[in-house]
């Protein structure tokens, strides 16, 4: 790659000042007012960088994208449904194939057709015949509506291609039946694998494909992932057909023995958003038999942060990306200067380049998301009797999503190299590196014991609490209770013997032995750098007060010395230059017999003498006046008041 070289001639210069390496590997130190100046710089700069990408990463998300899904979820999943026994239960609590096949008849076509549209053929504008002929096109604004309104759903989403459903499946005498029941099971069906998964051509009228045919990804259920596409059976946008093709394959006992897994999805979207919904409703089989339902619902923009017309998100990127470009200048030339071993060495520099690794990769990938997503729009459009999938571009965007997440994560985090301007602060970050390597090791000691308790608790509930179920549930349990969330009768209930056991000796050991301490190895290392950090000394706030009285105090030194020779004056005029320099030495908090009392001439050459009250009259009565309410304009007076409290005023 080309790189001008005086960039590189710029920021070689620029390391090779001693303190540049130790910057970038510690907390910076304020220790001059150069390094406080180079700093501030640098603070102000990273400030900018970090807004932008915040603003970036943010774009990604709208709250409007958390109520599509909600609604998606309270209408097909939510709900109740009746029962062919006239139960009313919901889809999250069917259990037999009969009350799946009931859904899919009743509930889930009224949903998907239930919605009629006479309010919009009430409202819609007057259209010629021609103009009612035409496909929709649903990139245009306005209704956009054409004659097959059955494509609708909720009035304000359009289906991209009619549903459909789909199975994986498991070979049959895929294990193996015990000869004393080869009389009631003449065939045996294992759990899914994907090298058990049925892949014959076809079954019971419907054709089998690879994820790369129906271009899907591999779906993950609550019982396990599912590597294949499976048979598919596309419905219609006719609530008839669909009728009778639910009741065809119901009668061919298309769910049986051998499906692991149902699949009922399809795409809406939305034109008022302009955003996209992947649904997919998923009923896991697992071969002990019953029924093991969940949902996913992912919400997609239709542009990008480029395509998007929000120009405060345009201008936000255009500047985290340009900084992006900057920052790598700068990377490539510490990396230049001092070689690949320094240069690993320092944890803000391994930050950086994961920062700006993510940077370009979501530089990339905002600029295909949008191509990729006309294309899907126009492919629809010309055959909105095809359901196309949009599973590959859901994958990238999660992918995306966090990792932008991880990105402003590390560019937050950063933030910490800065905070040594105030002790507290320092003190904290110290702390955290002092105490790393007893951490880790406390860290190894507790997982033991943490990892130890998780597989005993598998072991003991497994078969009968839920929270158990599994290792990394166990794990997730523990942590929970870990926080004071568990339920103790369940707990019991599983064991009556070893759950209060179980129990009592992990609240023993993990409440009241290792938390305490953790708590004793922050506290002795906090102890020992506090008395560190006391003894040092930062240049932060004085400069910064300095800056301060340069910039809103500028013409406070010039009208004050006029004040004090029209009182010198005064004093000359009357003869009295009597000064108590105890009273001044006590005011300096100065010892009074540093100074020698006595008149002193008016031609004595330099007069000291104390303005704090003639300072502070003059920020009331002048400056007050001029910036009226100005709150910078008190605070800046304030902070001259305290850095200046004597003056040198000279003969005139």
């Amino acid at each position: 790659m080309f790189i001008p070289r005086f960039l590189l001639g710029k920021y070689k210069n620029k390391l090779k000042h001693p303190n540049v390496l130790r910057r970038k590997s510690d907390a910076i130190k304020y220790d001059s007012d150069e390094a406080v100046k180079e700093a501030l710089c640098e603070i102000l700069t990273y400030s900018v960088f970090l807004i932008a990408s915040t603003i970036v990463a943010n774009a990604s998300h709208h709250l409007y994208m958390f109520y599509f899904n909600q609604t998606l979820k309270k209408l097909f999943i939510g709900r109740e449904m009746e029962t062919k026994f006239g139960m009313e239960v919901r889809f999250e609590e069917i259990v037999t194939t009969l009350d799946l096949w009931n859904f899919l008849e009743t509930k889930f076509l009224d949903d998907l057709h239930g919605e009629t549209f006479t309010a919009y053929r009430n409202n819609e504008p007057t259209r010629t015949r021609k103009e009612k002929t035409k496909s929709f096109n649903i990139t245009e604004e306005g209704y956009g509506l054409n004659d097959d309104q059955r494509r609708l759903v909720l009035r304000d989403n359009i289906l991209l291609g009619p549903p459909r459903l789909r199975q994986i499946r498991v070979k049959e005498n895929s294990c193996h039946v015990n000869e004393a029941f080869l009389r009631y099971f003449n065939s045996c069906y294992r759990e899914y694998s994907y090298n058990s998964e049925d892949r014959r051509p076809f079954f019971k009228n419907t054709s089998f494909y690879t994820l790369s045919d129906l271009k899907v990804n591999p779906i993950r259920g609550k019982i396990r992932k599912y590597y294949g596409a499976g048979y598919v059976r596309s419905l219609t946008y006719d609530r008839a057909i669909n009728e009778e093709i639910l009741q065809q394959l119901k009668s061919l006992k298309w769910i049986d023995r051998g499906t692991r897994v149902v699949i009922v999805e399809f795409v809406l979207y939305n034109a008022n958003s302009q955003m996209f919904s992947n649904a997919k409703i998923l009923a896991e089989m697992p071969p002990v038999g019953g029924l093991v339902t969940s949902y996913q619902f992912q919400a997609l923009k239709l542009h990008s942060i480029w395509s998007d017309f929000d120009y405060g998100v345009s201008a936000a990127s255009g500047i985290f990306y340009l900084m992006v470009l900057h920052y790598t200048f700068e990377e490539l030339g510490e990396f230049i200067s001092v070689g690949l071993a320094n240069y690993f060495k320092s944890m803000w520099n391994l930050i950086d380049i994961t920062v700006l690794l993510f940077s370009y990769i979501s530089f990339a990938y905002n600029i295909i998301h949008p191509i990729y997503m006309k294309k899907i729009v126009q492919k629809s459009n010309n055959d909105p009797n095809t359901f196309w999938s949009i599973d590959k571009i859901c994958f990238w965007n999660l992918l995306y999503v966090d990792m932008m997440a991880v990105c402003v994560f590390l560019v937050w985090i950063k933030i910490f190299k800065y905070i040594s301007i105030n002790k507290t602060m320092l003190q904290f970050s110290i702390t955290l590196k002092k105490c790393a390597k007893d951490l880790f090791g406390f860290a190894v000691m507790f997982f033991i014991v943490f990892l130890a308790y998780a597989q005993l608790g598998l072991l003991i509930f497994g078969t009968s609490h839920p929270d158990f179920r599994s290792f990394g549930i166990s794990v997730v349990t523990l942590m929970r209770m870990f926080l004071g969330d568990f339920e103790y009768e369940l707990i019991e209930k599983s064991n009556h013997i070893l759950g209060p056991i179980y129990f009592l000796s992990y609240v023993l050991f993990v409440f009241f032995i290792l938390l305490n301490m953790f708590l004793a190895i922050i506290n002795d290392t906090y102890g020992a750098v506090k008395s560190e950090v006391n003894s040092g000394h930062s240049h932060f706030g004085p400069y910064l007060a300095k800056l301060f009285r340069y910039i809103f105090c500028s013409g406070c030194k010039s009208h004050e010395t006029t004040v004090l020779k029209s009182r010198k004056r005064q004093m000359q005029s009357s003869g009295d230059f009597q000064i108590n320099w105890n009273d001044f030495a006590e005011v300096n908090s100065i010892s009074g017999d540093s100074f020698t009392n006595g008149n002193i001439s008016p031609t004595g050459g330099r007069l000291r003498m104390h303005v704090h009250e003639l300072i502070r009259d003059f920020c009331v009565k002048e400056f007050y006046g001029i910036f009226r309410s100005s709150l910078i304009a008190n605070i800046s007076c304030i902070m001259f008041l305290k850095t200046q409290r004597t003056i040198t005023i000279y003969e005139v």
